[in-house]
């Protein structure tokens, strides 16, 4: 795996076990915490917002007051989510730095492009002059995308855009379209952001380029990929949905045990160590 243009070789030193997360919703019955959202004006046919809407910079969730509905899940019970609705995890606060969230995956069938399984934004998310969230969201359409792709965005008073995104690697560092997360299979999703620590998006010098925050993301506690997260996209008065964002087709299938942490959980630092990664995977795997 090749980390910011650096090759590390998984060859010891002891990683710490993962911390108590800060929140967790083990949706195995229904929690005041966790409601059910939906978009005001999506047509009913698409369950997308209309053109005019999308035009406007999309359609903040708003809660429904309709009761969510669980199923079994991958631990006792899950949160079982139909595109019509998703839901809000409430009274989140991470502040601006590190965090880290997990959880369990199960889509009823195959996602489509930019089906937002975890999506966190600022209330101003749709104001194209203070932009700012990040999605782990599907690209089929992408050479390099697939699923999970984690796909963040931020604008700070008209400037600074960023808006980079990243997907699967392959031992030698390359870029790879994959499919992490199929349908009718319970798959596990950690994502990592490690403020701490830099890296860049595309060359520098060129349209696009970003050097902002690190991410990391382990599939079923194995490494699956690293890049770019924009700055800013962290703050506490970030909202945080299941299966629903601004402008997409939500999501459809079961989500359980989310946990989420206000710190990077695993840092690019002991990543790097020797034996870094091996280390890193056996801390993702205790928090499954």
């Amino acid at each position: 795996m090749i980390v910011s243009g650096t090759s590390y070789v998984n060859t010891a030193t002891a990683e710490a076990a993962a911390p108590k997360p800060t929140y967790y919703f083990d949706m195995n019955k229904a929690n005041k915490k966790v409601i059910q959202v939906a978009r005001k004006g999506d047509d009913p046919n698409t369950l997308k917002p209309t053109q005019a809407n999308v035009d406007k910079g999309g359609v903040m969730p708003s809660k429904t007051g309709k009761k969510l509905s669980y199923v079994k899940g991958k631990k006792g019970k899950a949160l079982q989510l139909d595109r019509a609705y998703g839901a809000e995890l409430t009274g989140v606060k991470l502040g601006k730095g590190s965090w880290t969230i997990s959880f369990w995956v199960n889509p009823d069938g195959e996602s489509a492009d930019y089906t937002p399984i975890f999506f966190t934004s600022s209330n101003k998310a749709n104001d194209p002059k203070n932009t700012k969230w990040l999605s782990i969201t599907t690209a089929n359409e992408w050479d390099a995308g697939g699923n999970p792709v984690i796909w963040s965005h931020s604008i700070s008073n008209g400037a600074n855009d960023e808006f980079p995104w990243y997907g699967y690697q392959n031992s030698k560092g390359e870029w790879e379209k994959k499919v992490a997360i199929p349908g009718g299979k319970w798959t596990h999703v950690t994502l990592v952001v490690d403020a701490s620590d830099t890296c860049e998006y595309g060359e520098a010098g060129t349209d696009g380029y970003v050097k902002a925050l690190h991410g990391w993301t382990f599939i079923n506690g194995k490494l699956h990929g690293n890049g770019t997260v924009a700055h800013n996209t962290m703050s506490d008065t970030n909202r945080f949905f299941l299966g629903t964002n601004l402008w997409d087709l939500g999501f459809k299938g079961k989500i359980d045990d989310v946990k989420i942490w206000k710190k990077a959980i695993v840092t690019s630092k002991s990543i790097g160590k020797k034996n870094g990664i091996k280390n890193a995977e056996k801390v993702i795997k205790s928090i499954m």
